[in-house]
């Protein structure tokens, strides 16, 4: 489990703090940037059941989810409380289009955060690395900025892939259930409350016997993400390089 494996490692302890003071800070924004454009764009549908709820934010509070903040917090992955909204609102385009469009924006956002928290890594890495640090004290700063952007992209990477899982109640099974003919949708909901319980399964799985499936499916949905990601970093990694 994550916090398990922090508290056990070789770390030091002011490290440990360290590193758990960033991992909340970049989960809570990560959380929260998903769960915002979820309800930006459900309101730019038509929709203003998210900003009536006080979704139409970015304090984490407004959207934390108990099952998906306990995964959170275990494995480095989870959800928020789902944006509510009301079908019958959504006068933008299609229906079903603007629930795609709603059901996408939460990773679409994660994708972009880690995007440019790669090219801000990036740049820092090759800045630090080429000027040096004229102290030990630089030199640890050097290193907590470079993990801050380092953590900042996992994470988002790793909330973008979990949430395209087709299960309920990921935006997967949201993009999905808008092509599932109507009259096999009730079967599909009757599922959503055992969903939950079947991930901490999971989790619980991989941790204390290894079986590491869920990972590994993560793992999968990230690489192509990842491939897109450096496509771009690396040449700027080359050309700052030269330039600096």
């Amino acid at each position: 489990m994550l916090i398990y494996n922090v508290f056990s490692s070789s770390m030091s302890f002011s490290e440990k703090i360290i590193y758990l003071t960033l991992f909340i800070i970049v989960l809570a924004f990560s959380l929260s940037i998903h769960e915002f454009m979820h309800a930006w764009v459900a309101e730019k549908m038509g929709d203003d059941t998210p900003r009536r709820q006080g979704r139409i934010s970015l304090n984490p509070m407004a959207h934390i989810d108990p099952a998906g903040a306990i995964l959170l917090f275990l494995a480095g992955f989870g959800w928020g409380k789902p944006v509510q909204i009301n079908p019958n609102n959504l006068k933008r385009f299609k229906r079903w289009n603007c629930e795609r469009l709603i059901s996408l924006a939460g990773v679409f956002a994660n994708f972009v955060m880690a995007l440019i928290s790669s090219l801000f890594f990036t740049f820092f890495f090759v800045y630090f690395r080429s000027h040096g640090a004229s102290s030990e004290k630089v030199w640890m700063i050097q290193n907590i900025v470079l993990f801050f952007f380092e953590m900042l992209t996992s994470i988002n990477l790793g909330l973008m892939a979990f949430n395209l899982i087709p299960v309920p109640p990921l935006d997967g099974y949201r993009f999905v259930y808008t092509f599932i003919p109507y009259k096999m949708r009730n079967a599909f909901n009757s599922l959503v409350k055992y969903t939950s319980y079947a991930f901490l399964v999971l989790i619980l799985l991989e941790n204390f016997t290894h079986v590491s499936l869920l990972s590994r499916l993560i793992g999968w949905i990230e690489t192509p993400f990842v491939k897109v990601i450096e496509l771009i970093t690396d040449p700027l990694e080359s050309w700052l390089w030269d330039i600096l």
